[in-house]
């Protein structure tokens, strides 16, 4: 079988680290959890949890990420799964090296996005929540990769993540549902900071309406978020 690169490409407060636990699950299949963040945190000087040990053993360098990343698939795997940031690049960055991927990119509507966002961070610009640079990802590929929205994957997860495989050209695993509880091997040192509740699940959580409040402070970016996410989600893939 030719081996299969998929990059899936989010922002933040998204169900990205949940699809990277169901492809983790498949049985062909190395999963790699946010290659370039300790890039970003260099480059951005933003200070998360865990900042000095992320720095100490994660390269920063982004030619020798980038590297890696299009070699050989570890652990004599047929698929490489990767979970990445779109926040994480910067705009300058050189996107050559995504033509060797099945890229995809996984978009949440603004208002939850940025409601649960600022629970947790102070917002200062869009580029933090990487609506500017998905937009990006998809105009260097000409428009021409898919697009998942987060509710339809939790309204009908398998129907989706079928729809996924198709389009990647894998054979669908049931396994791709359901997971142990607790931390994998692959989740990046990161984890303990931020993926208790996918620690404490087996499955896709089920989708809530929830009210959003943004206050008028981030109207602006919020606005901008719209433009752009309102603008992919026309091109998004549905099952029917």
């Amino acid at each position: 079988m030719k081996p299969i690169r998929i990059a899936m490409w989010s922002g933040p407060r998204n169900i990205s680290t949940t699809m990277m636990r169901s492809f983790s699950s498949r049985s062909d299949t190395h999963v790699t959890d946010e290659p370039f963040y300790a890039y970003y945190l260099k480059r951005s000087g933003v200070t998360h949890p865990g900042y000095e040990q992320i720095l100490q053993s994660n390269t920063t360098d982004y030619d020798h990420i980038m590297n890696r990343l299009i070699n050989h698939i570890p652990n004599k795997k047929s698929v490489w799964y990767q979970k990445h940031m779109a926040h994480h690049l910067d705009p300058n960055d050189n996107l050559k090296w995504t033509n060797s991927f099945l890229n995809c990119l996984l978009i949440r509507d603004p208002n939850y996005v940025i409601a649960s966002y600022i629970k947790k961070n102070d917002l200062k610009n869009i580029d933090e929540l990487g609506y500017t640079q998905l937009l990006k990802i998809f105009q260097y590929h000409d428009n021409q990769i898919p697009i998942v929205d987060a509710k339809d994957i939790l309204l009908n997860p398998e129907g989706m993540l079928r729809k996924l495989c198709f389009l990647f050209n894998i054979v669908f695993e049931e396994k791709m549902l359901s997971w142990d509880k607790g931390a994998h091997p692959q989740d990046g040192i990161w984890g303990k900071y931020w993926y208790d509740k996918l620690w404490e699940s087996t499955t896709f959580s089920l989708y809530e309406e929830k009210e959003s409040i943004i206050d008028d402070a981030y109207k602006d970016i919020l606005e901008e978020c719209i433009n752009i996410y309102d603008e992919l989600y026309q091109y998004r893939v549905q099952t029917a």
